[in-house]
């Protein structure tokens, strides 16, 4: 049945003249695509010399010693006129330079400083600032171009530091053959070597400034480290506290709650109180009138159960509170409670007289008399005590409460806003100490020239006090004489970098070469899924099962897939000539990244149709973002390194890399293997995953049809 499917598929192909035109077209298209990329970033960094940079000096230079006038100013924009690298604009102003760059018309701005010449020269023998370019970019006018620039003004920046132990270097060797040729001049031998003893505790001289300004460039590094971990500590310790002030908040919060609740209990307790009270004094009132005193003893016995009852709860209740509570709370607390507990004392000795009622009716009415009027007095003493708490005690608690919390909130919010600063002052200081590390570079290198100088000359001294008076005047000429340019050359820059490429590749184009293809291959197999059904009619092939159907279609894609492949190989090679060392294995992962990929999208848009379409939009979508086929994938943002593994893109890419630049032991096939990974995923997707999902396809594609527009 497959083979019957596939074959109806090939004949209605070849015999429809539009269908076979179409089909064929597709064939192209995934290559124009990647042949015009490639071609497009063929060697983008050899045509910089299109970069428009402005250019402009303002150094006024220097006189010497010798009357020589010195530009260093004037050398850069001499040697700029000779460089090809960048398309240099001589300007007449600074402020032209500038303007244009505002305005974009030039990407960038090399000024040089009016002081340039002077520093560089006076740096040992005045207190005079850095030597120091000025270098203006525009950075909105394009990503690419401002990184170029950066790179002139890096270049730039190491000619000067260059130039700059050269003019010490050449300087002393310049003062060398000065006393050469005092010596030759029939100057006296003595003061020949009293000129180079000056010389040598000149050359001492810059070198223990040197090593003043290391011993203080150590000092500050130094200081800066501790600060940095300071900083760092006391950052830490300050959030620590505004964290520790937001939770003291909260512990006042619930103090403030806890209050709350005890203020309602004893207002609920007083009330209770207050109705005992009442209770009492009517059943007193009542007893005048029935003059029972049966009655009364039997009201006074009920009430002191009740009472007894009541401080009970009061006592637990106040306990409770003041364990919760501290300081002013405590007191209001205890207060508040002493008050309560001396009424029902008071409430508890009038019911003992009642509970002790007897003799005559004379003296029981004295006792109802005398318990009417402490019942009056306990009323009142409740009441009082009632209103103060509510009125006095509870509002002065809140509103001290209240205080507490607006002063921790304010002291969280500094210690928070206390807590950034102290993090950006780390990273200054991090800044800081990167700048101490560069400056004692530069110091170094010139402490090794000095030294070596100094070396020389303790030599020369040495010799010349050791020879013969006959061998003086010959080992001073040969010993001094020598090229202050060439010396100066020498020291600026004593060690040199030879590089080799391990994998070279010809250019940026057939750099990018692996990326591209993989990309018009994944293109190639949208198309096809685009114009072309991954359902062929069930009722065309009656019996057919739904694996029988998945595969009948399939093969006529792959087909196409692997025709589409042969053609961007072939324009690789032949058309584009990219380097490829190993064209044969080239075109094998191609061939089978082909596959991999049209496998994998028919499977996405036969199980989920016009879904499936768009998760393979989505899928290359993140793939050309962070599949490390452009930038490494160290340098991408933390959610591509984590989810890149799990898409096709970086096996396929690597595989083709491995052709491109030479083969590393079995990488070539351990890549191709991981890719075949994906073939599995896409069968279980288009065969099993697929059922489940057939009747909702069906019914959105019949919706679909319905708007008569998709």
């Amino acid at each position: 049945m497959i083979r019957k499917i596939f074959f109806t598929d090939l004949k209605n192909l070849l015999h429809s003249f539009f269908a076979l035109v179409i089909a064929i077209g597709v064939c192209f298209l995934p290559a124009l695509y990647a042949w015009l990329n490639i071609y497009s970033n063929w060697d983008p960094y050899g045509n910089t010399g299109n970069l428009k940079v402005a250019a402009y000096s303002e150094d006024k230079g220097f006189k010497d010693d010798d009357g020589t006038d010195v530009n260093t100013g004037e050398k850069i924009i001499e040697e700029l006129h000779d460089n090809t690298a960048i398309d240099w604009q001589f300007t007449e102003t600074k402020e032209e330079a500038i303007s244009k760059v505002e305005s974009g018309e030039y990407y960038a701005a090399l000024v040089v400083p009016e002081d340039f010449t002077y520093n560089m020269y006076h740096v040992f023998t005045e207190k005079v600032s850095r030597p120091k370019l000025l270098f203006y970019q525009n950075q909105k006018k394009n990503a690419i171009a401002s990184k170029i620039t950066d790179t002139v003004a890096g270049n730039l920046q190491s000619k000067m530091n260059e130039a700059f132990i050269g003019v010490i270097t050449q300087e002393v060797f310049k003062t060398a053959n000065d006393v050469s040729v005092k010596m030759e001049d029939g100057k006296t031998l003595n003061s020949i070597i009293e000129d180079m003893k000056s010389l040598r505790q000149d050359i001492t001289s810059y070198d223990t400034m040197i090593k003043a300004a290391k011993t203080g460039s150590k000092i500050l590094d130094e200081a800066l480290v501790s600060a940095e971990q300071d900083v760092s500590e006391l950052g830490e310790q300050t959030a620590d506290s505004a964290q520790g002030l937001v939770d003291a908040g909260n512990e006042v919060d619930d103090a403030k709650d806890s209050i709350n609740e005890y203020s309602r209990l004893v207002t609920k307790t007083m009330d209770s109180v207050t109705k005992l009270l009442k209770d009492i004094k009517g059943k007193l009132q009542q007893a005048q009138i029935t003059n029972d005193v049966k009655a009364i003893e039997a009201a006074a016995n009920t009430t002191a159960r009740d009472v007894d009852l009541l401080r009970k709860d009061l006592d637990a209740l106040s306990d409770a509170a003041i364990a919760d509570a501290t300081g002013a709370d405590a007191a209001v607390i205890e207060a508040s409670h002493t008050a309560m507990t001396s009424s029902i004392k008071s409430l508890e000795s009038v019911l003992v007289r009642l509970e002790n009622a007897s003799g005559g009716s004379a003296e029981v009415e004295k006792k109802r008399q005398q318990a009417l009027s402490d019942v009056s007095d306990a009323l009142d003493e409740v009441d009082r005590v009632q209103r103060q708490f509510e009125n006095v005690f509870v509002p002065q608690l809140n509103q001290s409460i209240d205080g507490v919390e607006t002063v921790l909130s304010n002291a969280s919010e500094v210690m928070t806003q206390m807590s950034q600063t102290l993090v950006g002052m780390g990273d200054v200081f991090s800044a800081l100490k990167i700048t101490v590390e560069h400056a004692d570079e530069s110091l170094d290198q010139t402490s090794a020239a000095l030294g070596m100088i100094g070396q020389r000359l303790d030599t020369v001294i040495e010799k010349v006090e050791g020879a013969s008076s006959d061998e003086k005047w010959k080992v001073l000429i040969q010993t001094l004489a020598g090229d202050p340019e060439a010396y100066a050359e020498f020291f600026s820059e004593p060690v040199t970098i030879e590089s080799s490429a391990i994998y070279p590749v010809e250019n940026y184009g057939s750099a990018v070469t692996p990326f591209y293809t993989v990309l018009a291959i994944w293109v190639g197999a949208l198309i096809l899924t685009a114009i072309m059904k991954t359902h062929p009619p069930a009722e065309n092939f009656p019996g057919a099962r739904g694996y029988q159907l998945f595969f009948g279609r399939l093969i006529i894609f792959v087909i196409l897939g692997q025709l589409q492949t042969a053609v961007i190989v072939w324009g690789d090679l032949v058309l584009l000539k990219v380097q490829c060392l190993e064209p044969l294995f080239f075109w094998l992962a191609s061939a089978i990244t082909s596959f991999t990929f049209t496998i994998f999208i028919f499977a996405l848009v036969h199980a989920f149709g016009d879904v499936g379409k768009a998760l393979a939009v989505v899928i290359v979508v993140i793939q050309i973002a962070g599949s490390s086929g452009t930038y490494p994938i160290e340098l991408l943002p933390e959610f591509f390194q984590k989810v890149y593994i799990f898409f096709p893109f970086p096996y396929a890419i690597n595989a083709l890399r491995e052709c491109v630049g030479g083969m590393y032991a079995n990488d070539y096939w351990i890549y191709l293997l991981q890719l075949s990974v994906f073939i599995l995923v896409a069968l279980t997707v288009g065969i099993w995953i697929r059922r489940p999902f057939a009747s909702l396809n069906h019914y959105m594609e019949e919706r679909m049809e319905d708007t008569e527009m998709m």
